[in-house]
Formats: C-alpha cells, sequence, structure tokens
C-alpha cells in the first residue's frame, strides 16, 4: 500500500501510472503538513479519486495487469497512519535517516501487507516524522540521494518487489 503526499500539478496522474505498472495494490492520498493542493469539498476529492482510478484502470490494462489497485479518498496524515498501525510493514523514507536502510528493513521478513509512506514535494515535517516513529512506523534511508516525490514510491515498490520475489513468472 502506497501513502501517497499528495503533490502539485499532474504529478500524482504520473504517480499512479508508474505505480500501477509496478504493481501496487493501493494507493491512498495523503494530505500532509506540507501539501499545496487541498480539496475545497467532498464533491471535489470524489472528483479527483474517480479521474485517478480512471488513470489507473488504464495503467494497468497497458501494462497487462489483472489487478487493478484501489485508490482511496484523500485523508490526512495521521488517519494513514492509524490504518498503516495494522499493517505486517510500514515504512517511511527519510532523508535524515542514516543507518537503516530499505534493504535491512524487509530482508527475509514474512509480511502479507507493508505500507509506504512518501511525503509531498518538500517532505515531511519534524512533527510529523516524529508521530510515525511513535505509531512504529520504521524510517529508512535510500542513499544518498534525496528522491522527487514522483520518483520514490516507485523506486521503493521496485525494491520490495524484489526482495519479496514478485519479479518473475
Amino acid at each position: 500500500m502506497l501513502f501517497q503526499g499528495i503533490p502539485k500539478s499532474t504529478k500524482m496522474d504520473v504517480i499512479i501510472q508508474k505505480c500501477t505498472e509496478i504493481g501496487v495494490r493501493r494507493i491512498v492520498p495523503v494530505e500532509t503538513a506540507r501539501t499545496v493542493v487541498r480539496l475545497s469539498s467532498e464533491k471535489d476529492g470524489i472528483k479527483k479519486v474517480e479521474r485517478w482510478q480512471r488513470i489507473a484502470e488504464e495503467a494497468a490494462k497497458q501494462s497487462g495487469r489483472g489487478i487493478i489497485p484501489k485508490i482511496d479518498m484523500p485523508r490526512s496524515f495521521y488517519e494513514s497512519l492509524a490504518e498503516a498501525a495494522e499493517l505486517d510493514i510500514s515504512l517511511i523514507p527519510y532523508e535524515l535517516e542514516k543507518n537503516n536502510n530499505l534493504k535491512m528493513s524487509i530482508h527475509g521478513k514474512k509480511a502479507e501487507s507493508i505500507g509506504i509512506f512518501i511525503g509531498p514535494e518538500g517532505g515531511y515535517e519534524d512533527f510529523e516524522i516524529k508521530s510515525a516513529l511513535d505509531k512504529g512506523v520504521v524510517p529508512v534511508t535510500l542513499g544518498p540521494r534525496i528522491l522527487r516525490t514522483e520518483t520514490a514510491g516507485s523506486a521503493v515498490l521496485s525494491c520490495i518487489m524484489y526482495e519479496f520475489d514478485e519479479m518473475q513468472y
């Protein structure tokens, strides 16, 4: 499951498309402290989600994927943390994490459900990282590079699929 901080412009379209092609099962758009795009009404949220769901359907069809991921209604960071607490593994790439890398966090583990938190442009505020840690979300480093929000999710998903042997027939 991808908990994606809502980015500006049409970046969410690209994120949904690429993560669908890679194999994500569910995408949760998340409003964080640094989220610029705020949906003004529930009606706006419904229209956005319908559009995003169509993008996921098209990407699944194009990539020959039989499973179409579910795109949830946007929710707050704190609602997302509560849901992530129910998952087997929850990870948050964090540029200040220096020791715990992605491979160490998933290697040899058995998991039916994995959640990945990706921040919007500008990343997370310190208090959000602290809240995530308090809820058991594991911070991981992705190495010396800071990835853009539209790149990070697909990069992490690819690594997880590889580690869990999901890139075979």
